[in-house]
């Protein structure tokens, strides 16, 4: 059984209080090919990007807004959010919100991370 650890990270994006990444590979035959566990502070947002994969996101605790392609969504503990590859989103802590990302399979140019809009 493969098991993919994961770490707190130190050097965090100014909206950030909390990520947590893996530090291992996700196994090959993995349809989710990466994950994480973001917290952010009231008022808090990541800027507007875009991923060359789906994603989808998992409420823990708090409230969020997300903004996907112009849409606003709020959502709360247990609500799941998808983002398909290519929409532009971001995520707003309305309230102190802790978060779950799953990433799928690179697709198109394939490039890893947060895309800027002009990219």
């Amino acid at each position: 059984m493969p098991h993919v650890q994961a770490k707190q990270d130190t050097n965090l994006p100014l909206h950030l209080t909390v990520k947590i990444a893996p530090v291992d590979v996700m196994p090959g035959e993995s349809y989710i090919c990466g994950y994480g566990v973001d917290t952010l502070t009231a008022g808090a947002s990541s800027e507007k990007h875009f991923h060359d994969c789906d994603v989808w996101w998992i409420i823990v605790n708090g409230i969020a807004r997300v903004n996907d392609s112009g849409n606003d969504i709020e959502a709360g503990p247990g609500d799941m959010i998808y983002t398909p590859a290519g929409d532009l989103h971001k995520i707003e802590g309305i309230t102190m919100v802790t978060y779950v990302w799953l990433e799928g399979p690179l697709k198109g140019e394939k490039r890893k991370g947060q895309l800027p809009p002009d990219t």
